[in-house]
C-alpha cells in the first residue's frame, strides 16, 4: 500500500501537533505532510499543487468555517477525501457538511485507533460517521415497523450493532465477515429504505421528526 498524504486544518497548535504526532508515529501508510491554521492557509496549500489524498478538517477556524475549504475543494480536485475532525457533533452541522460533500466525521475525543480507522476507511472510499450517524440509522429503521420487516436477519443484526456504536471493522470481526461485506449490507439497507446515501437518510430523519436540530 502506497503512502497517503494528509493535510490537517486546525487552528489550535497543540491539538494540531498532537494529532500529527498520533498519525505519523502510529501508521506506516498515512502521513501528515502539510498543516494549516486557517481557511486561507488551507486554500493556499491546495492552490500550490502539493499532492494531498485526505484533508483532516476542523469546523471552526479563525477566518471562517471548514465548509469553505470543502466548497473550494470541489473547484480544485474532487479526488481529495475530506474527514471532519471536530468537537462540534451537532447533527444539523453534519447535515450541512453532507450536503456540500464530505466523506466522514469523527469527534476530537476519539482514541488514536478510532482516528486511524476513520482515516483508513475514508481513504478506501468507505464513509465513516461513527456512532452518531449509526444511531440515526437505527432510529429511522425502528421508527417504522413495516420498514424493519423488509430486512434480513443479518441486516437487522448489523443495524443493531451499528446503533451500539460498533465500527464496520468491529462488526466484521464480530460476525466473521469482511469490512466490505458490512458496507455492502449497509448499502442494501439504504436501498431498501429508498436512500442513496447518508445525507438522504438524515434528511428523512429530520423531516419525519425522528431526530431534531
Amino acid at each position: 500500500m502506497s503512502q497517503k498524504n494528509i493535510m490537517i486544518v486546525e487552528d489550535h497548535i497543540l491539538t494540531r501537533m498532537g494529532t500529527i504526532m498520533a498519525i505519523n508515529t502510529n501508521s506506516e501508510h498515512y502521513k501528515v505532510v502539510s498543516e494549516a491554521g486557517s481557511v486561507k492557509e488551507a486554500i493556499a496549500i491546495l492552490k500550490s499543487g502539493q499532492p494531498i489524498d485526505l484533508i483532516l478538517l476542523d469546523l471552526m477556524l479563525p477566518d471562517g468555517r471548514g465548509r469553505e475549504v470543502v466548497k473550494y475543494l470541489h473547484t480544485y480536485e474532487n479526488s481529495v477525501k475530506v474527514l471532519v475532525l471536530s468537537a462540534d457533533n451537532d447533527k444539523n452541522n453534519i447535515l450541512q457538511l453532507l450536503q456540500i460533500g464530505i466523506d466522514g466525521f469523527v469527534s476530537k475525543f476519539v482514541d488514536i485507533p478510532t482516528l486511524l480507522l476513520a482515516i483508513e476507511s475514508v481513504c478506501n472510499g468507505i464513509e465513516f460517521y461513527g456512532k452518531d450517524i449509526a444511531e440515526i440509522i437505527h432510529a429511522v429503521t425502528t421508527a417504522n415497523p413495516k420498514t424493519i420487516e423488509t430486512f434480513t436477519s443479518r441486516e437487522r443484526k448489523i443495524i443493531h450493532l451499528c446503533a451500539e456504536g460498533l465500527t464496520a471493522k468491529k462488526i466484521a470481526n464480530k460476525l466473521n465477515i469482511s469490512v466490505r461485506t458490512v458496507e455492502n449490507h449497509k448499502n442494501n439497507i439504504f436501498k431498501k429504505m429508498g436512500f442513496k446515501n447518508t445525507s438522504e437518510l438524515i434528511h428523512y430523519a429530520y423531516e419525519h421528526g425522528i431526530i431534531h436540530n
